[in-house]
């Protein structure tokens, strides 16, 4: 008799929000994560295939990066029959495959990222969501009303209750929305995600809950706020807490990525690999900046600006220091320096073999649309900047 399996992701949720990260406002106030937790294994760097949700969904659900995926754009798609994707596997394997998400999402991520298997029953609920963010323009903030979240959570497990009540094997995904109904910014509901978490574990067995996030947001990182344009940590890092994995036990510091959910999910099995990506965009889009991460170095590109950056992030994870080149600038001294002569690194002897190697890994998935794909997608992108800023600007 297989066991059933949920898989449990919040939008936009950063590493830092949750306390098995550190986070020491959330300490003691998380007891079904930390119990989770100490049974299984904590992943300190799991990384987001992208910084959106409909790229990182097509990641999780196909096993591809965006480089490997056969768009160069956001465009509408057909529901797939691919029989390699997420659910399908799950379905072959003999499970009844269900997915939990806001009423909202289903404008946006089934006409955009349709690839959840012909078989799989989608629940689009209303009310789970709090529309807060960067997609919001207002002069005030929202208020918190804990009536709103009570009202979402029954109205969740209400979902929930319908579809255990059955002898059925079930693979069920539950995501959440960036901020819970009656909650009112980015990691003021991880209470709520905790008090869910607790109700959904009369259902479903400690070894087969799985938590982790579609992406992260620069959360203030670099000054910035929001996510999808950038491909630094907060945006690509992102929790996940599993049963306890034999090879990796308590804790696991390997570099793993989203694309590889399926296996980690369906068979328990670790998929390392030596270059993990990241990409903010497809390929013809002009905004598009690429990750990649290899030695635990973090190589990051700009489509725009064609800027290159390189942090050792197991050294230095708050990318304080680029160390793409030997030369670096001195503003306060108007002259440029060795950088080995003012910064200290202890492993210089390593950092000219990496630019090469993920120099070349970047031209080697990287490529452009046509010319006039290229100027078609630049005046889309212009207009939409537009249109948002007469928007904001006019109708507030």
């Amino acid at each position: 008799m297989k066991k059933r399996i949920l898989f449990l992701t919040k939008d936009a949720m950063c590493k830092s929000y949750l306390p098995i990260y550190g986070n020491k406002y959330w300490r003691g106030k998380t007891p079904n994560i930390d119990e989770l937790a100490e049974k299984g294994t904590v992943f300190n760097h799991f990384i987001a295939a992208a910084p959106s949700t409909v790229m990182s969904f097509r990641a999780m659900m196909t096993g591809k990066f965006a480089h490997e995926q056969p768009y160069d754009r956001y465009v509408p798609l057909e529901r797939t029959e691919d029989k390699t994707d997420f659910f399908c596997e799950a379905s072959r394997l003999g499970y009844k495959c269900h997915i939990i998400w806001d009423e909202n999402w289903e404008k946006v991520v089934l006409r955009y990222g349709n690839c959840y298997g012909k078989e799989t029953i989608i629940h689009n609920l209303p009310g789970l969501k709090q529309g807060v963010g960067c997609y919001y323009n207002r002069k005030e903030p929202v208020m918190r009303d804990e009536r709103k979240s009570e009202k979402a959570i029954n109205t969740l497990m209400d979902r929930v209750n319908a579809i255990c009540n059955n002898d059925e094997n079930i693979l069920l995904w539950i995501h959440l929305p960036h901020v819970i109904n009656g909650r009112n910014g980015y990691g003021t509901d991880i209470d709520l995600l905790d008090l869910v978490i607790g109700r959904l574990r009369e259902y479903f067995e400690d070894d087969c809950i799985f938590i982790s996030a579609d992406h992260g947001n620069m959360n203030g990182f670099h000054g910035k706020v929001g996510y999808g344009f950038d491909v630094d940590l907060p945006a690509i890092e992102i929790p996940l807490i599993t049963p306890r994995i034999e090879s990796c036990d308590k804790e696991c510091d390997l570099f793993l990525s989203n694309v590889d959910v399926k296996d980690l999910i369906l068979y328990r099995k670790i998929t390392k690999r030596d270059f993990i990506f990241s990409d903010c965009a497809y390929y013809a889009q002009p905004h598009r900046k690429i990750a990649i991460i290899h030695n635990g170095m973090l190589y990051q590109y700009s489509k725009a600006t064609q800027k290159e950056f390189l942090y050792d992030i197991m050294i230095d994870p708050n990318e304080k220091m680029n160390l793409i080149n030997d030369i670096v600038y001195d503003g306060d001294r108007k002259l440029h320096v060795s950088i080995k002569e003012v910064y200290f690194y202890p492993s210089w002897e390593k950092i000219a073999r990496e630019r090469v190697v993920l120099r070349n890994k970047k031209d080697e998935v990287w490529k452009n649309a046509p010319l006039l794909v290229e100027l078609r997608e630049k005046f889309i992108r212009k207009a939409k900047n537009i249109y948002i800023v007469f928007k904001y600007r006019f109708f507030k």
